[in-house]
């Protein structure tokens, strides 16, 4: 799965056991955990709040795995 498509499906995911499916089928692991703290992440960046700072998913998620 390449980036871009893991990307757009962890931002739709709509709970932790969907994003952790998701994750999964891309080869990667994380505790409930982790994806729990990655979820919230995603899910703010939902947000008008987000937008207007210029935090989107791409950004955390690839922050996130770049940790």
């Amino acid at each position: 799965m390449d980036e871009n498509t893991m990307t757009k499906q962890l931002t739709d995911a709509e709970t932790i056991d969907q994003l952790l499916n998701i994750l999964k089928s891309a080869g990667k692991t994380l505790s409930y955990e982790q994806a729990d703290r990655l979820f919230g992440e995603i899910n703010q960046t939902k947000c008008d709040a987000a937008e207007l700072s210029g935090d989107t998913s791409e950004k955390v998620i690839k922050a996130f795995f770049a940790k």
